[in-house]
């Protein structure tokens, strides 16, 4: 702890300031010698900043001496003049620090100061500041992130855990999970355009991407109950700058693209929509879907003409990686999506959820 800190100086580190009467320059709230001094304008008392803003939560307008009113001022010049002329120890004289400083810069020197303690953020010794660089270059507690791999282990274990071997293994795997990812992305643009070979050129009238929506600028609202011809059930959507601000570490923010809708539709657990008249049907081409919160959440998406099941399809969503999937179910009354499952996502701030969002939905007439 620096002098930075403390109320006060205490006069047991004043050195060689013969003549000076020490007694003119203590506070009178910590007794010490003042540190960083003010004054009430009414008495010209002079009290260490620290003391006085203390004194102050417990008695917000009282000077310490009874003045009616605490009005703060600079320090009086007579009394800073004669703390300049004092001679300060280090406050880490104790570490080993023989110097002996002017008051005007203890304060940088003690922020300074080599002897200070720090603590070592492997083995957790406090080690001095001036000799902390070399014992973390040798500390074998400290962790270390491997620039190849990113694996990460004390310098301690390298010999066992970071061998030249495992750190090849461990960049092989993260190639084959790219190329996994990449393959995934691929799969994805296939689809879309095989989508859009089907139905163009109807696709425009065909796709709700939500954004005609009222926008929900502070909070998410409730899908209307019929909503582009079809009905919905516990369907709810949101805003993309309300999103963003309300959950910056969720997989929503990864859902608007620049130029696309500002309204993403989203639910937990369970949801429906279908048609609003009864012996309807429409066909469910395909939808756009992500996991908010979770890894590997488990979607089923189920079709339905009258009370009997039709259709099925599970799949598995990423948090925050809309995927395409493409269905071409004809002749469906009700769709029903259900979420379950997954862990939560390491950039998800340790929350685990089963919303879905969706980002679009492609339905058209039935044949």
């Amino acid at each position: 702890m620096t002098s930075t800190y403390q109320m006060g100086v205490s006069t047991d580190r004043i050195r060689g300031s013969p003549g000076l009467n020490l007694d003119h320059l203590e506070c009178c709230i910590c007794h010490e010698i003042l540190w960083k001094p003010v004054a009430c304008q009414s008495c010209e008392t002079p009290f260490c900043s620290a003391c006085i803003r203390q004194w102050l939560n417990e008695y917000p307008t009282q000077c310490p001496n009874r003045c009616q009113a605490y009005n703060e001022r600079k320090c009086p010049p007579f009394v800073a003049k004669v703390l300049s002329q004092l001679k300060v120890a280090c406050i880490y004289d104790s570490n080993g620090c023989e110097e002996i400083i002017s008051y005007e810069a203890l304060d940088k020197h003690e922020i300074e100061c080599g002897f200070q303690l720090h603590r070592c953020s492997g083995c957790q010794s406090e080690i001095l500041k001036k000799d902390s660089d070399n014992h973390e270059i040798n500390c074998e507690a400290i962790e270390i992130v491997c620039p190849d791999c990113k694996i990460v282990y004390k310098r301690g274990d390298a010999t066992k855990i970071h061998t030249e071997t495992v750190c090849l293994k461990e960049q092989l795997r993260q190639l084959r999970n790219e190329s996994k990812e990449n393959k995934r992305e691929i799969h994805e643009l296939n689809l879309q355009l095989h989508e859009m070979r089907l139905l163009s050129p109807w696709i425009k009238e065909m796709k709700i991407t939500f954004d005609d929506l009222p926008l929900a600028t502070d909070e998410t609202k409730r899908m209307p109950i019929v909503y582009r011809g079809l009905k919905w059930n516990n369907m709810k959507y949101g805003y993309e700058l309300y999103l963003s601000k309300k959950h910056p570490k969720s997989g929503y923010i990864n859902c608007f693209i620049p130029g696309s809708s500002p309204n993403i539709a989203f639910f937990k657990d369970d949801v429906s929509f279908g048609v609003v008249t009864r012996n309807d049907s429409i066909t469910f081409y395909s939808l756009t879907a992500c996991a908010a919160w979770n890894d590997d959440l488990q979607l089923t998406i189920a079709g339905y003409r009258g009370s009997m099941e039709i259709n099925k399809h599970a799949v598995t969503l990423l948090f925050g990686k809309p995927q395409f999937i493409l269905l071409n179910w004809k002749d469906v009354e009700k769709i029903i999506l259900k979420s379950a499952g997954g862990t939560a996502h390491p950039d998800s701030g340790g929350l685990s959820a089963t919303h879905v969002i969706l980002t679009q939905i492609t339905i058209g007439p039935a044949d």
